[in-house]
């Protein structure tokens, strides 16, 4: 596997801020340093984002009509499937 190209950079933040997170690494024995823990914050902010981006185009679906009508339509084919699939799962079919 190849090791990824490591860039440098600097943050600044208030006082406060840099105060508080040093007390959150404190509580966090896994965190070796300050720069685990905010190379960590920010993979988490970037998961987040990316959920949030699918979150959205999913609650888009619920008012495509379009959307909706070919759900509904592919739930009445595998109906009967669905149907059997449940009483061999519930073990009342063979």
């Amino acid at each position: 596997m190849a090791t990824a190209t490591k860039k440098t950079v600097q943050l600044r933040m208030s006082a406060s801020l840099y105060s508080q997170a040093r007390a959150v690494m404190e509580e966090i024995e896994q965190v070796h340093s300050f720069n685990d823990f905010a190379v960590n914050a920010i993979k988490e902010e970037i998961k987040r984002a990316k959920e949030a981006r699918i979150d959205a185009a999913f609650s888009m679906m619920a008012t495509d009509a379009k959307y909706r009508e070919t759900t509904a339509r592919i739930s009445q084919d595998f109906e009967y499937s669905d149907w059997d699939a449940l009483q061999i799962g519930e073990g009342k079919k063979l």
